[in-house]
């Protein structure tokens, strides 16, 4: 079974085509994108592999309109405006990655277990006079080793603002989640924005366990920080 979880190379010719149109010369758009790339990822339930459509090829992604960046380690980009981390360190007993996960892998043939989707990586930045903002992407990582994470790649000299993204926390155990928010409350964001996989129940915790520091986030929203 097949599931389109494409839109990639749509939004590139968008951006694309909205440069021409402002009469501008179009500057280089720059995919920034992990060298390990699996042929197909999945979720292995029972006896049925659920497969997503596969990511664009660099090849397919160039022909698109941008210029393929590759990074497995921490980098810097735009000017050193924004920091887009490596692979993001394990280090809680609770965060296990994307449960049933898999990928296929051509050359063999065959479907492997790829729970923790270790080329996952973040995105962040330091907003003056206020701190990090750290964006999660999907967050299979978990927002917590993600965070912690950030914190550490600032050299533990800034405090953490926001947290912007998928927390990853929607088909978690009551337990798990508690946990995840009473770590969270210890590196004390000022504000968190939990994304789509977050769950109404992690949302629930993170307002009894720190009140006012929940914001919506939704598509189409503008935040200013």
């Amino acid at each position: 079974m097949l599931i389109n979880a494409g839109g990639m190379l749509k939004a590139i010719r968008m951006i694309q085509d909205a440069k021409k149109e402002s009469g501008k010369t179009p500057k280089e758009l720059i995919a920034d994108l992990h060298p390990a790339r699996p042929d197909f990822r999945g979720f292995q339930l029972a006896e049925v592999t659920l497969s997503l459509e596969a990511d664009p090829s660099f090849d397919e992604i160039k022909d698109a309109g941008a210029t393929v960046s590759t990074n497995s380690e921490a980098h810097t980009v735009l000017d050193d405006m924004f920091l887009i981390s490596g692979a993001i360190p394990r280090t809680t007993s609770y965060e296990n990655g994307a449960k049933y996960g898999v990928q296929y892998k051509a050359s063999e043939d065959i479907w492997v277990k790829d729970e923790l989707i270790m080329d996952e990586r973040f995105v962040m930045c330091n907003l003056k006079d206020k701190g990090l903002i750290v964006f999660t992407g999907c967050g299979h990582a978990g927002v917590v080793n993600t965070s912690r994470h950030a914190v550490e790649l600032a050299g533990h000299k800034l405090p953490l603002h926001a947290v912007v993204g998928g927390f990853h926390l929607g088909n978690s155990v009551i337990e798990d989640i508690q946990a995840t928010v009473k770590d969270l409350k210890e590196l004390d964001p000022k504000i968190l924005l939990p994304g789509h996989c977050t769950g109404w129940r992690a949302k629930l915790e993170i307002e009894k366990q720190m009140p006012g520091r929940l914001v919506p986030c939704v598509v189409g929203t503008k935040f200013t920080f």
